[in-house]
């Protein structure tokens, strides 16, 4: 029985780790065509002169559209804690090439470019003829908090959904601090000349602040009513001890002593 048990332990180990490999040559699973072919929820602005350009919508969802000229392929990940690297999830994915011609994925890769998924990355791998285009996807971010990497040099830019801002400091926050804000129409674009690294995005929108100002309204006269009420109880508790014969110490009846001491020592 005990021989049977641990034969039985062995292969299913023997079958969790054969899958753990199998799922690391394979590459973690292909991103699907129907996944790189989908609709943006908006047209890509492929007109940008920045290395890299953000739009961010109320819904949670963003745009970018990257420069590539003379790359030969991109690494899109995601950092984390505990798992390491993770590989970057997007969808519509778009291609421009330097005449302006505009492929989708599946058009992509009948071309020579390769989009591949790993359980660490996706990698984003260029023909030959595609060497002065502009790359777009989408995904998932919300602009109260809109986090990502900088996966090329250069200039960035970042614009917020109408309403939203970066203005108040308390809710608002970004990161390189070297940036600029700029207003085009009914919406905040903050630019940045270079970013390396990573960038955050920290933004509220107008009518959250006053939400954030009825909370500490609130709260101020919940800390108000607490301390009166405390007060009252202390007061109530110091007749009740007098009542009773019992000492009761004032702080004027500290200080009176204090001073008595200090003039007879």
């Amino acid at each position: 029985m005990n021989r049977r048990f641990a034969l039985a332990v062995a292969a299913v180990a023997l079958l969790a780790v054969s899958a753990g490999c199998l799922g690391y040559v394979t590459g973690g699973g292909e991103v699907a065509n129907e996944t790189l072919d989908a609709e943006p929820n908006e047209p890509y602005d492929f007109e940008t002169e920045r290395d890299a350009e953000f739009d961010l919508t109320a819904d949670g969802t963003y745009r970018v559209v990257y420069n590539v000229s003379e790359r030969e392929e991109l690494r899109l990940y995601e950092g984390t804690v505990y798992a390491g690297d993770q590989p970057l999830e997007f969808e519509a994915f778009r291609y421009q090439y330097a005449d302006g011609e505009i492929i989708n994925g599946s058009e992509f890769r009948a071309r020579g470019g390769e989009v591949d998924r790993t359980p660490d990355e996706t990698w984003v791998r260029f023909a030959d003829d595609m060497d002065e285009g502009k790359l777009a996807f989408s995904g998932s971010g919300s602009p109260r908090r809109f986090t990502f990497l900088a996966y090329v040099e250069g200039s960035h830019a970042v614009t917020l959904p109408p309403g939203f801002s970066t203005d108040v400091p308390l809710v608002g926050h970004v990161s390189p601090r070297s940036h600029e804000v700029e207003t085009v129409g009914d919406r905040d674009r903050i630019t940045w000349e270079s970013v390396s690294g990573s960038f955050v995005v920290q933004s509220y929108r107008e009518t959250d602040l006053l939400i954030f100002g009825g909370i500490v309204v609130i709260g101020s006269i919940v800390a108000i009513v607490g301390t009166v009420k405390f007060r009252r109880q202390l007061e109530e508790l110091r007749d009740r001890r007098r009542q009773m014969g019992l000492g009761v110490y004032d702080d004027e009846d500290v200080d009176d002593e204090t001073d008595r001491d200090d003039e007879f020592p």
